[in-house]
């Protein structure tokens, strides 16, 4: 029997290649197992990337949301005889990095992301990939567009002086971006369709989760549209499309900088070559840390299942927690489970060693019955 785990890191509790190491652990050394570490655009992107084309991790000093200084570090290896970087933004302008507040949105800027592009420039690749999740800034992707090199301007008489650059830019000018960039492909990775703008848009989708006040997220959400208003003509399309509104409108910026947008999931799992890697599996077992009606709008376990169900191979999800409505998953898995063993709080939930412990155990809970049915089967043949 042919094994292959794919799970997608536990945020802020465990690896994916530490979770799928824990779950094949479950089941005996007679089955044949693979470790395929995943992700679909946020953290363990570079891992999950690094773990099949290998390749070397730089250190990078730049800012993080609240302009302080950091250091952080980013992926360099060769695909398809290319030469690429993956940047995670969250490493860089990430949520865990500072406080969700009123006052942190106000001052949050994307500007160090910019920076960490403009080195990576430096060595010469041919193509940056920027993944788009689990950011503290809803600044527009003003600060990342100024860091490489466009001009910000402001029209108001009494500039609020805010480290959030949406809050007070009014006109851009592309014309002097770093000329570098024409040669690179940048490409920002991101499985939300929301638009930059609107009840949909950045501010009212994820300002909430930043710790934006309504106050501050209607400001936002203002400044936006007024923004979109004077754009060039020409510019304006871009951020109408979908995904532009992803990492508080780090996907517009990223369109209005000459780049594109792709299905973090899907890119991924190309470059690795997933679904050749799954093709003679038995069983896949995928999993994240929550499973909702979110889950499949692109996320590691949906994308992972699609694939494996489109393969006639059974797919079974391990998280940790799930919601009684999980969308289209119900019907995709064979069947989803939580890895808790009893009434835990979410500090616990979240403790690494617990976490693999309850991976191990679940997995193991479910070798159990995939042996039982399979000696069975071997009987009845007899």
């Amino acid at each position: 029997m042919n094994i292959v785990a794919a799970i997608d890191s536990f945020k802020g509790s465990a690896s994916s290649e530490e979770l799928n190491a824990a779950a094949l652990a479950g089941f005996s050394d007679d089955v044949k197992k693979c470790n395929i570490p995943i992700a679909d655009g946020g953290e363990g992107t570079m891992a999950a990337i690094h773990a099949d084309l290998g390749g070397k991790y730089i250190e990078v000093v730049t800012t993080d949301p609240l302009a302080n200084e950091i250091t952080a570090e980013c992926l360099l290896t060769t695909f398809n005889g290319r030469k690429i970087a993956i940047i995670e933004s969250a490493a860089v302008i990430g949520i865990n990095l500072v406080e969700q507040t009123d006052d942190t949105t106000l001052n949050a800027s994307s500007y160090g992301l910019g920076k960490m592009v403009l080195a990576v420039l430096k060595e010469n690749v041919q193509q940056i990939y920027l993944t788009l999740g689990g950011t503290a800034t809803s600044d527009g992707g003003l600060g990342f567009l100024q860091a490489i090199g466009a001009t910000l301007e402001s029209n108001q008489k009494n500039n609020p002086n805010l480290g959030n650059p949406l809050l007070w830019a009014d006109t851009i000018d592309f014309a002097t971006i770093d000329t570098r960039l024409a040669a690179v492909e940048l490409i920002g990775l991101a499985d939300v369709t929301n638009p930059y703008a609107g009840k949909n848009g950045f501010a009212h989708v994820f300002g909430p989760q930043k710790g934006a006040s309504a106050a501050t997220i209607e400001r936002l959400d203002q400044r936006a549209e007024t923004f979109i208003m004077h754009l060039p003509q020409s510019k304006q399309q871009y951020v109408n499309k979908a995904g532009s509104g992803a990492a508080g409108g780090l996907g517009g910026a990223i369109l209005l900088a000459g780049g594109q947008l792709q299905s973090g999931f899907q890119t991924i799992a190309s470059i690795i070559g997933f679904e050749e890697k799954i093709a003679q599996a038995d069983f896949v077992i995928t999993g994240e840390g929550r499973i909702d009606q979110q889950t499949d709008q692109g996320k590691v376990p949906f994308g992972v299942a699609t694939i494996a169900h489109d393969l006639g191979i059974p797919v079974i999800v391990l998280c940790g927690s799930r919601q009684t409505n999980i969308g289209e998953m119900a019907h995709l898995a064979m069947g989803v489970f939580s890895i808790q063993q009893g009434p835990i709080t979410l500090a616990e939930a979240m403790d690494h060693e617990r976490t693999l412990a309850n991976t191990y155990l679940t997995a193991r809970g479910i070798a159990g019955i995939i042996d039982g049915i399979h000696k069975e089967s071997a009987k009845k043949a007899k």
